[in-house]
């Protein structure tokens, strides 16, 4: 299944559940609420027949021979002939939609009806049940509601006491309420599926329009995949979740571009900085080839011109890959003493370099970072002043707060090279002639950004050059607790 199709399901699904659980709370409180006024309605016809009760006690009367109750409301109405006592009723089955009354003695015995005070033999009255009973004795004096079934025809009934020994059942059939609920359910059912079709037709349509911006996206990516050209941007859209994705992807094909631009011109520059030696090397050897020309002497010197020519081709092997190397994850930087890198690195240099001198001023600090990269690092900045000293010159070295700065004595940087001190494999015209890659700088600039730090160059005020190293400095933490 297609995204789009996944969207347009999902809004049809969750459309679909909201119209089902509105259709159901529709219908139960317009349940409730025509069965309430039934309620309501049954209330109010026992509360009339409380308040005027002579039709029916007059009918009880008639139907026992010989025996008065004491009650003060038969005084009025002793020996009157009166027998449609519920002339106001219809006398059709439950009494239709104006309702149904029948009073029940304690014995469970039906004492009078609605519209007729004889009782037929075979009629089927409203049940009367054990609570019932008990209401008209007395043994239960709250009235309550029920719904039963009497000849297949459901009718809701209130029982409460009439008079002490009577219970009075005011009925009255629930066809209309059934009727009209059953339409209902009609009307939200076609309602629900009518709904959950113009939610999917609608779907369809959000879904559509929402995955423009993606088809473009994908469209995009797909000719980059395609062509391998990185130059390619997509057009800005809304300022939404979409055109920020945009943006983001956008973002990625400059960095890729950056990416690649860098590789092909390390790869340029590699291939030209490796031609040089590799073809002095090959010649040297060549020349060693021929050794019947050659005297003990010159074989010598051959040899050692091919192992220093081996030399500074691993060092600039060396710095080919450390130039050619990403950012150092984050598990492989630890917490490393600075002062003691530096320490290092100035006993190394010293020795490659006997005739300058360096003085190192070190404070104890801290940094994060890979060990391997800072060292090499700050190597090459010593070995850079190392190069631009006299023989009996000085290079002085500072750290402290992360911070480290290589001052040498010499000639210092001419301002248009400034600029460039740090960029790959850059030499300026009086550097041209010394040994060197062009990449020592622009490592040091490299491990710089990867830690979070920065590179800079200047000339001292008082002569020479001043490169500073600055990485973050990492927290001190107490041994006690650590």
């Amino acid at each position: 299944m297609s995204f789009r199709a996944r969207i347009a399901a999902t809004s049809a699904v969750a459309v679909a559940i909201a119209v089902v659980l509105v259709s159901i709370a529709s219908y139960v409180a317009s349940s409730r609420s025509l069965r309430a006024e039934v309620d309501r309605d049954l209330a109010e016809a026992a509360a009339e027949l409380n308040n005027r009760p002579e039709p029916i006690l007059l009918g009880i009367i008639q139907r026992i021979e010989g025996e008065l109750f004491d009650d003060p409301r038969f005084a009025n109405f002793r020996g009157r002939p009166d027998r449609n006592v519920f002339g106001a009723l219809p006398a059709d089955r439950f009494g239709g939609a104006s309702g149904f009354v029948q009073v029940v003695d304690v014995t469970g015995q039906l004492v009078s009806l609605s519209g007729d005070l004889e009782v037929p033999a075979d009629y089927e009255y409203l049940p009367v049940d054990d609570q019932v009973i008990a209401v008209a004795a007395g043994q239960h004096s709250e009235s309550y509601y029920e719904t039963v079934k009497v000849d297949g025809a459901s009718v809701r009934i209130l029982t409460e006491q009439f008079i002490p020994g009577l219970a009075i059942q005011v009925a009255r059939p629930l066809d209309e309420v059934e009727d009209a609920l059953s339409r209902l359910a009609v009307i939200l059912g076609v309602g629900s599926v009518a709904g959950v079709a113009l939610a999917a037709v609608l779907g369809l349509l959000v879904a559509r329009l929402a995955m423009r911006p993606v088809e473009a996206l994908t469209a995009s990516a797909e000719h980059v995949a395609e062509t391998k050209d990185l130059s390619h941007r997509i057009e800005r859209s809304a300022p939404d979740e979409l055109g920020r994705l945009g943006q983001s992807f956008n973002t990625m094909l400059e960095a890729l571009e950056s990416s690649e631009e860098a590789r092909r011109q390390l790869v340029a520059d590699a291939s030209h900085e490796l031609r040089t030696p590799l073809t002095s090397l090959r010649t040297n050897i060549e020349v060693l080839a021929d050794s019947e020309a050659l005297t003990t002497e010159d074989r010598r010197s051959l040899v050692t011109d091919v192992v220093e020519q081996l030399d500074e081709l691993n060092v600039l092997i060396t710095d080919l890959i450390d130039a050619a190397r990403e950012e150092e994850p984050a598990d492989s930087l630890v917490i490393v003493d600075l002062d003691l890198i530096a320490r290092d690195a100035v006993e190394r240099t010293s020795r490659n370099y006997p005739d300058v001198e360096f003085r190192l001023d070190a404070e104890p600090t801290a940094v994060r970072g890979e060990p391997r990269r800072v060292g090499r690092a700050v190597g090459n900045l010593l070995d850079n002043a190392a190069k631009w000293s006299d023989k009996g010159g000085r290079v002085d070295i500072h750290v402290a707060d992360g911070v480290l700065r290589v001052r040498d004595h010499g000639p210092g940087i001419e301002d248009h090279d400034l600029p460039h001190v740090f960029e790959r494999f850059y030499r300026s015209t009086e550097a041209r002639s010394m040994a060197g890659s062009g990449l020592g700088l622009s490592i040091v600039a490299q491990v710089a950004a990867t830690h979070g730090g920065t590179a800079t160059a200047e000339n001292h005020p008082e002569g020479g050059a001043l490169l500073t190293l600055t990485l973050p400095v990492a927290p001190i933490t107490d041994p006690e607790n650590s």
